[in-house]
């Protein structure tokens, strides 16, 4: 008798904890700390497209820190480690991307915002999207832009950009294009280099360099390509906005959903090292149409219509 009730009990007791916390038996929770360069719009686009992608994944936790917001970056960061138990952290700019992976080697990190291409050499844990496009993808709508021009300038500092102007030697190549690289090593170089714009040059694209194209360069860059009358491809619409005649750009949201769907895949177990580094599967680019009459430039109607951005 004594053992039926005893039995008895124990059902009921059961019984009673799945009516009234059913959670507890629920798939244990997946857990994304995401890190921001700061709350500007972009990045909350990233963020807001990587969450709706992930929606119809089950029981994940967000928590978010601000990079702009925290003093003592790493303490910060540690103590949400330690305290929330990251099974994923989605990193947003080179800043806390650099954050992130300097205080983690095993947590696995999605990464995007970051202009210049990274690889899998930062960190066996890294994996995501960043901002650059492909040189022959930069090359095919370059000659969208100059379907008549195929002298193209590009300044680089050799010592970080070499391998890259060997790729865009034989791309240029295979697209018709003349080629011509001005190695410039230190900034002191630079007035040099921007000389050159004069010797029929016909189109100066730039790509990311820490020597060459920095926000300490822009300025005179931007202004050797008004003077000279040679179109700047620029990297961002930051650039476009200030002087360049074009750049691709970003669909910030889809950043966010393709970062997601590299997610989705490391959820299900895939390892990181498995999961390669892509580059933006969305185009978008903005234009500066003022800076197109500068140059006499004329610019189809198909490539205005379908611009992101359009500064005048």
């Amino acid at each position: 008798m004594d053992l039926k009730r005893s039995t008895f009990k124990l059902i009921l007791s059961t019984l009673l904890l799945l009516c009234v916390c059913p959670m507890a038996f629920a798939e244990k929770a997946f857990n994304v700390l995401i890190v921001a360069n700061s709350k500007d719009e972009p990045y909350q686009l990233a963020i807001s497209g990587f969450k709706e992608q992930l929606i119809k994944s089950q029981n994940i936790r967000y928590t978010e820190i601000v990079v702009a917001q925290n003093k003592d970056l790493d303490s910060s960061l540690l103590l949400q480690i330690k305290d929330k138990k990251p099974d994923l952290i989605f990193s947003l700019g080179g800043e806390s991307t650099a954050l992130v992976i300097r205080n983690t080697s095993t947590i696995p990190i999605v990464a995007t915002m970051i202009l210049k291409k990274f690889s899998a050499k930062i960190g066996a844990n890294v994996t995501g999207v960043y901002l650059n496009y492909p040189l022959n993808t930069q090359f095919t709508w370059l000659k969208k832009f100059f379907p008549k021009q195929n002298k193209v300038a590009i300044f680089f500092n050799p010592e970080e950009n070499e391998a890259v102007i060997q790729e865009a030697r034989e791309i240029a190549g295979q697209e018709g294009l003349n080629l011509i690289a001005i190695p410039v090593q230190t900034p002191k170089e630079l007035p040099y280099a921007l000389d050159q714009l004069r010797n029929n040059i016909e189109i100066l694209l730039a790509i990311p360099d820490d020597v060459v194209m920095s926000s300490k360069t822009a300025k005179e860059v931007l202004l050797a390509s008004f003077r000279n009358r040679v179109p700047l491809v620029g990297l961002s619409e930051n650039w476009v906005k200030s002087g360049a005649l074009y750049s691709l750009t970003w669909d910030y949201d889809d950043l966010g959903r393709q970062c997601a769907l590299q997610t989705e895949k490391l959820i299900k177990g895939t390892a990181v090292m498995s999961v390669p580094i892509e580059s933006p599967r969305k185009i978008a680019y903005s234009i500066n149409t003022k800076i197109a009459e500068h140059m006499n430039m004329e610019i189809s109607a198909a490539l205005l219509q379908n611009a992101k951005l359009i500064f005048n």
